[in-house]
């Protein structure tokens, strides 16, 4: 995955499974959604392709991982909850 990280579809394709990766984990799957999460945020990271210091990137980056990272934390909440009733 990062060695496809600076062509510009799969900067948009890891940009997209991290928001899939938010929605599986608010759904529970915890497993899923990490491995995602941490295959897809190397890839956004590590991506030459992504220039931080236009500011409508940096706007959709402080966007998307707030809303991935925050879908797990419900994930985690959900089942932390269940587990305790």
């Amino acid at each position: 995955m990062l060695a496809a990280a600076p062509f510009t579809p799969a900067v948009g394709i890891s940009l997209l499974m991290l928001l899939v990766a938010g929605f599986i984990g608010s759904k529970g799957y915890l497993q899923s959604s990490l491995t995602l999460l941490l295959i897809n945020t190397l890839a956004v990271i590590g991506s030459p392709g992504i220039d931080i210091s236009d500011i409508n990137t940096l706007i959709s980056v402080l966007i998307l991982f707030p809303v991935s990272f925050g879908g797990v934390l419900i994930g985690v909440r959900k089942l932390s909850l269940k587990a305790g009733t």
